[in-house]
């Protein structure tokens, strides 16, 4: 017999973790290094694995459930007690059901994340067992009783003393889709909410040119045929560079500390159908220019496909947030905590400029810098954007 527990997070600095999904049920055999459940944890979607061969005997948790890694989540054992504990199943407060034939009730069982579900959303737990008579309700039920609106009691019309015009058919309820905030939409709400409210923001805005940027890309993307060159990658080697001018930007903050790191852990925002995900690019310090290309372009890819683990989003010094593909110009982006600032890049765009005198065609692009005021003023933020405008528009300034 083996308890299985979450503990295999714990190198990843995880106290805490969101089951997702159940891949098994209660007497299926599994196999050493199947996958028994998935779970959410620091954003992140992970499977856990049987240690041993056996029958799982106990399900101890529903999905849904928040639990601490170290708490045991399912038993596996030789099968023995599998049938005793699918009838003793983890207890469930049992809610009132209508009087059957005979005088007796129907025992309805409510699961524990449906019972908090439907108090959370006002359903009354009679009613709820009414509908469902002698079955164990789940969350999936209460969702279904919410969608299906009860048709209200009206007492009986009076007899009409004269023929009256038919009344017209009530107009059918709006839809309504309730989303339980958990797992990823809980971990970004909580670290959104966490920075905005412990950290002064202070956002400062700019336009940069960046045609010489792009001019470099395509001689780049010639010169090294088999390499991904894009501008996000050129932007982070930007940063890269204003950052190492300016160190005061390149840290995390606390009410109690500023750290200020040599090193850059670059963050790169991911925007994913589940959330906004931030992997980061260890060292990016140390990286030679295509290797920083290399790494911004796997690390989004592999953040995509959900294989990197909860240390990969951890530990950033600075964070760039591209959202140029929605063609937003400006925003104001919200500080990865406990990291001092936050770049949001905006869409390009065709703009009049005057050039030496003369009227030319530039392609702009707007800058949103984000920091934490308690940390850095406001004049060492604007220098800062000064810097990296003048390594955008003059890209051979990256090189010293």
């Amino acid at each position: 017999m083996a308890n299985v527990d979450l503990m295999v997070l714990a190198g990843d600095y995880v106290k805490t973790a969101v089951i997702s999904e159940w891949k098994v049920k209660v007497g299926d055999k599994v196999s050493k290094g199947d996958v028994l459940l998935e779970v959410e944890t620091n954003k992140v979607v992970q499977g856990i694995e049987s240690p041993c061969d056996g029958v799982v005997e106990q399900i101890l948790f529903e999905e849904g459930d928040d639990v601490e890694i170290s708490k045991t989540v399912a038993v596996i054992g030789d099968g023995s007690g599998a049938a005793a504990s699918a009838t003793a199943a983890a207890p469930a407060a049992p809610a009132a059901a209508p009087a059957a034939e005979g005088g007796k009730k129907e025992r309805t069982v409510i699961s524990p994340v449906a019972k908090k579900m439907a108090k959370e959303m006002g359903i009354d737990l009679d009613a709820l067992a009414a509908r469902y008579p002698g079955k164990r309700i789940s969350k999936d039920d209460v969702l279904e009783f919410a969608s299906q609106p009860a048709a209200a009691e009206e007492p009986a019309p009076a007899a009409p003393a004269a023929p009256a015009e038919p009344a017209a058919a009530p107009a059918a309820p709006a839809a309504v889709t309730e989303i339980p905030v958990k797992g990823m939409r809980k971990s970004v709400g909580t670290a959104m909410r966490a920075s905005a409210y412990t950290k002064p923001h202070v956002t400062m805005q700019i336009d940069v040119c960046i045609d010489a940027m792009l001019g470099m890309k395509d001689y780049l993307k010639c010169k090294y045929t088999d390499k991904k060159i894009t501008l996000t990658g050129l932007l982070a080697l930007a940063v890269r560079s204003a950052l190492k001018e300016c160190p005061y930007m390149n840290g995390q903050s606390t009410e109690e500390m500023i750290t200020l790191h040599e090193a850059i852990h670059l963050g790169i925002a991911v925007d994913l159908p589940g959330g906004l995900m931030v992997p980061v690019i260890k060292d990016a310090s140390s990286m030679s220019a295509l290797e920083l290309f290399e790494a911004v372009n796997t690390t989004a890819k592999a953040c995509r496909e959900g294989s990197l683990g909860p240390s990969s989003y951890a530990g950033g010094t600075f964070t760039i947030s591209n959202v140029g593909s929605t063609g937003v110009r400006y925003f104001t982006p919200i500080i990865n905590s406990p990291e001092i600032a936050i770049l949001g890049v905006g869409s390009s765009r065709k703009e009049l400029c005057l050039c030496d005198g003369e009227v030319c065609e530039c392609t702009m692009i707007g800058l949103s810098l984000s920091f934490d005021h308690a940390a850095v003023d406001g004049s060492p933020a604007g220098r800062f954007l000064k810097v990296l405008k003048e390594k955008i528009e003059h890209p051979f300034m990256m090189a010293m």
